[in-house]
């Protein structure tokens, strides 16, 4: 298992626009990779539990993931979540 903790920069947060980007993005990735934010964890492939996280800009979320392919899927996400705009 792998975790990488960072920064969300995105003005507006997780809200249903870059929450559908997300999902979309991480069904491409080799293994499931989840978001955790104040205690409460997400599959970065499920627009409502990203949803139910409720991050804001400035939230520092751990991404993890499990299996064959981790490490390369929690820096793809993080890259991914680097860039993202909503």
């Amino acid at each position: 298992m792998i975790e990488r903790q960072v920064v969300l920069k995105n003005k507006t947060g997780l809200h249903a626009r870059p929450a559908s980007k997300i999902v979309a993005f991480a069904k491409d990735l080799p293994c499931k990779v989840y978001m955790e934010y104040e205690g409460k964890k997400a599959a970065a492939d499920s627009i409502l539990q990203i949803l139910s996280l409720g991050a804001k800009e400035g939230s520092v979320l751990t991404l993890s993931a499990d299996g064959e392919g981790d490490k390369h899927s929690v820096e793809k996400l993080d890259a991914f979540l680097q860039i993202l705009e909503g």
